[in-house]
């Protein structure tokens, strides 16, 4: 199946190339996205920008490269990678230069500025920088080189489109999409939006407005002083160069300047209101009026004065825009980049599920049927227990995905070593100290589990209400969340509109990304992928079997017959127990001799149980049906040290952990056989 996958993908690709449109294409994982790119450079004599958020497919599309032969391929230059100051290798000004660059410096512009500024020693009369080098010798040589390998934020530089089929690998919005305020690692908020615009009112004499709050009563009247700054604006632009002339950009983190001061106030100008406590500014006439691109989009969060300015790329310099996506939304593409997009699907989604067990041999298990959104960080105090489930099924420890906060929630726990791979963090790429660990912020650009079989995805990465309504809002739309409970103490159903799509891009579609990061690489699919899914935000069309878990918390009186006939099995009694005899056993150990007829009749006659308890019928006294455990289908050990359980029987899509003492040396007194 993967073979005929990767041939259509191809087909699409290749017909892509051939539209007179932008064209979005479906492809699932695996399809052979990267290798198609670089054919379409090898084979038909494109000449390729490829752009991707994964570093690791750099060097795939160079090994591609190599492997066609004949083709001119190079990565573009990036401060961070090949700049000495910015990667903090001398004895320059790394976080200057950084904040600089965050500022909306150009990498060129942040290295001639003058070193009272920020002191970058790479950049001399003497010397010159590799980034510069390397930048300076695509532009003199752009038009040799075949396939031009580079990141998301390159589409913003129309020489890198000049002549080329643009492909975009991956959604990704974060080189599209800056917010105000920053926030930093620590937790500070830098870049905060009414201390810019109010720096860049104060600089403008020409402006008869001080501060945010005299735009926002501006706006309302629509008076003179609006009228006079809308034309200044339309005079003077909005765009970086004006910022620059108006406020000097320096690399001090609570300097209230940044290359879109210009564009943020006189955003504030337009601002129409998109929902509840949302404004949207997208006014393409005058955005060109004022030097801005028609598509450029800012919207105003009035609750807590976040706001966002998305700048879509430039793309009619390329000759063709080609964008890849194994789910993609195509409204967001589109407000991303700025274009109109014709969907081309590979497979149909209702395929996937069987693409991905048949073809790239995925067994994916769903261990709960919450969401687990973890959004305070707390986890549920079950995940201990499906942890070592999942640690005593596939007899090894696991790498785990989770969100940021659950991960450090899990820190804190003793047991969590018995069941996570351990690692020296100083040689292993971690979002955890000691620990086989990745956050959901980065699971679209790594590949750090390609070579794990197993994987355990812990929680869902909802990122709140606010999110799914600003991203609705950059699309123009209003949404709502929708709860079964009053106001927000209930559980989330989802949203109203549009913002149901987003909520299960963010939730459900990030989930499926975290999934596809085990065992993609050649040797790893030599074996079945196992990965266990502590989430219920899974695409619906997702193939999964489910394990439910019980013990004495959740369902002890169940349990207690189960071990009953456990112990009448190894004990040296007799095996083969009526259900009387089974009720008064567990009831003489019982204090409160609870377990009812009842139960014990439900128990030996289900349908679950069938291959773990033998039946006699009407072979008993007064022809009672007989029960013992089967002898065909014993315990696996539990790894939990918790003194609870320490054997774990699964039939079917059931878990029950089980605790027998006196029976010494259960998993050695009959052949260990699963039961699954």
């Amino acid at each position: 199946m993967q073979d005929a996958v990767r041939s259509r993908t191809t087909e699409t690709i290749v017909d892509a190339c051939d539209r007179e449109s932008p064209v979005l294409v479906e492809a699932p994982p695996a399809s052979g996205k990267t290798y198609n790119s670089v054919r379409l450079a090898a084979e038909d004599g494109q000449k390729i920008l490829y752009l991707t958020a994964r570093r690791d497919l750099y060097a795939q599309a160079i090994e591609e490269a190599e492997k066609a032969g004949g083709i001119d391929a190079m990565v573009i230059p990036s401060p961070y990678r090949d700049c000495p100051t910015f990667a903090d290798e001398n004895d320059g000004e790394a976080e200057k230069a950084r904040k600089l660059y965050q500022k909306g410096l150009s990498g060129e512009e942040v290295h001639y500025k003058s070193w009272s500024t920020v002191n970058t020693p790479c950049q001399s009369p003497w010397s010159t920088c590799p980034y510069l080098t390397k930048r300076d010798r695509l532009k003199e040589n752009a038009d040799q080189i075949d396939l031009l390998i580079g990141n998301h934020q390159h589409a913003h530089v129309p020489r890198y489109l000049q002549g080329r089929i643009v492909v975009f690998d991956e959604f990704n919005i974060d080189p599209f999409l800056t917010r105000f305020p920053q926030r930093t690692k620590s937790g500070e908020r830098r870049n905060i939006p009414h201390n810019i615009i109010g720096a860049f009112l104060e600089a403008v004499d020409d402006i008869p407005l001080s501060d945010l709050t005299d735009l926002i009563e501006a706006r309302v009247e629509k008076g003179d002083s609006w009228k006079t700054t809308i034309e200044w604006f339309k005079q003077n632009g909005a765009i970086k160069s004006t910022s620059i002339e108006q406020v000097t950009i320096t690399p001090h983190p609570y300097n209230n300047s940044h290359q879109y001061a210009a564009l943020l106030t006189c955003a504030l100008l337009i601002m129409e209101k998109v929902g509840a406590g949302i404004e949207l500014a997208h006014d393409p006439e005058l955005w060109e009026a004022c030097g801005v691109d028609p598509n450029v989009r800012c919207v105003r969060d009035r609750n807590s004065g976040e706001m966002l300015v998305l700048t879509p790329p430039d793309l009619s310099h390329a000759d063709q825009v080609i964008a890849l996506d194994a789910l993609p939304v195509k409204r967001l593409w589109e407000a991303v980049l700025g274009c109109d997009f014709t969907l081309s699907r590979v497979i149909e989604r209702e395929e996937l599920g069987r693409y991905l067990t048949e073809g790239l041999g995925f067994k994916i298990t769903q261990m709960t049927e919450g969401m687990n959104h973890y959004s305070s960080g707390k986890t549920s105090r079950r995940d201990r227990q499906r942890m070592f489930t999942v640690r005593s099924v596939e007899e090894q420890r696991f790498p785990i995905i989770s969100r940021k906060r659950a991960l450090d929630n899990y820190a804190s726990e003793p047991w969590l070593k018995q069941c996570v791979i351990e690692v020296d963090d100083q040689e292993t790429e971690t979002d955890l100290e000691g620990y086989f660990a990745r956050n959901y912020a980065k699971v679209l650009s790594s590949n750090l589990f390609k070579n794990e079989s197993v994987g355990f995805v812990s929680g869902s990465p909802f990122p709140g209400d606010d999110v799914v309504k600003q991203w609705a809002a950059l699309c123009g739309e209003a949404t709502e969340p929708e709860r079964n409970g009053d106001g927000n103490s209930g559980s989330l159903d989802g949203f109203t509109g549009f913002g149901e799509e987003i909520y299960r891009h963010l939730t459900h579609g990030q989930v499926f990304q975290a999934i596809l990061r085990f065992g993609w690489t050649k040797e790893a699919r030599e074996r079945p992928t196992s990965v266990y899914v502590n989430t219920q935000a899974i695409p619906e069309w997702i193939s999964t079997s489910q394990i439910s878990i019980h013990d004495l918390d959740n369902n002890r009186k169940r349990i207690h017959v189960l071990e009953e006939l456990l112990r009448a099995k190894y004990d040296g009694g007799i095996s083969w127990q009526t259900q009387r005899t089974l009720q008064d056993r567990i009831n003489e150990r019982l204090e409160d001799g609870s377990v009812s007829d009842e139960t014990v009749r439900k128990v030996v006659s289900a349908e679950s149980f069938s291959d773990v308890i033998e039946v006699r019928e009407g072979a008993g006294k007064g022809s009672a049906d007989l029960y013992r455990w089967s002898g065909e289908c014993v315990l696996s050990p539990y790894y939990d040290r918790d003194d609870r359980a320490n054997h774990m029987l699964r039939t079917g899509t059931e878990v029950y952990l089980i605790h027998v003492p006196e029976i010494i040396d259960l998993a050695n007194s009959a052949p260990q056989t699963k039961c699954v």
